[in-house]
């Protein structure tokens, strides 16, 4: 089978089970499949333009970083680095959020803060599954490269290559890259959401924008920082550490949205209501 083909599907198929998983967690209303297929797809065609935009910066920020560094002036390297990952990682927040808003701000059926944070997630999922094809693809084809160079035979740079891209690059983007996508948009969709259906000011979207840009930029600058550029290391530590209070922020945030749906109020009065009426007289 085609490398590429396994690809996708390494990259599809988490962020499709993903979705399921986070879709239903909207049990009091949940939206129409085809609104969150459309927001899946929109999502996953936003990567191709954030993916370009970085590849601006980062050959905009890459050579002045690399100069600063040989030359000595490690703060400034660093100080330049920073702006490159926070431009970055602001660019990728802000697509999610514009083919969400996009799609969604003048939609009926958005008529629950929690809708907010499920339509920033289906985007994230579909972001993400894009962003990890083209994560997989890099490390089979680099590591290939690599094994070739240093003699190794067609097949055992192929095996290693697939050990690198489906072994350990794919498995760790589908739970570390793709719920921290999740997760940071979950902050804007909270937002979002209050915006829409409470009345909430725009600044507080444009503070969970930066808010989300700021937590993603703390995951990712700790793996630029990495000398070793490895696997499990003090850097990677620190990522996870920003990845589960990312995470734990979200289930917090979903939980205050579900709590206020007007429809889960309206549950609890119907049941509310068919207990007393089938209960004993008082």
């Amino acid at each position: 089978m085609d490398v590429r083909i396994v690809a996708l599907l390494a990259a599809l198929v988490p962020a499709l089970l993903w979705l399921w998983f986070f879709y239903s967690r909207d049990r009091y209303e949940r939206e129409p499949k085809s609104l969150i297929g459309k927001l899946f797809l929109w999502g996953l065609l936003s990567g191709f333009w954030a993916a370009g935009l970085n590849e601006f910066l980062f050959a905009l920020f890459g050579p002045q970083v690399n100069a600063a560094g040989e030359g000595g002036a490690i703060g400034l390297a660093v100080t330049l680095l920073g702006v490159m990952v926070v431009l970055a990682a602001l660019n990728e927040e802000t697509m999610k959020y514009l083919v969400t808003t996009n799609s969604t701000r003048n939609d009926p059926r958005f008529n629950e803060v929690v809708d907010g944070m499920i339509y920033m997630t289906t985007a994230a999922l579909g972001f993400a599954a894009g962003e990890n094809f083209s994560y997989i693809m890099r490390a089979f084809v680099a590591t290939y490269e690599a094994a070739a160079e240093a003699g190794a035979s067609a097949g055992q740079a192929g095996t290693s290559a697939f050990v690198a891209a489906f072994a350990v690059m794919a498995p760790l983007r589908a739970l570390l890259s793709t719920i921290g996508h999740v997760s940071w948009s979950g902050l804007v969709g909270y937002m979002l959401g209050r915006r829409i259906v409470g009345g909430g000011s725009a600044r507080a979207v444009v503070f969970g924008l930066v808010g989300a840009g700021l937590l993603h930029t703390a995951f990712n600058l700790p793996q630029f920082l990495d000398p070793h550029d490895t696997l499990f290391t003090a850097y990677f530590g620190v990522s996870v550490v920003v990845w589960a209070a990312s995470v734990g922020l979200y289930f917090l945030l979903l939980r205050r949205a579900l709590r206020a749906s007007p429809f889960r109020r309206n549950q609890l009065a119907v049941h509310g209501e068919s207990s007393g009426a089938t209960g004993p007289a008082a």
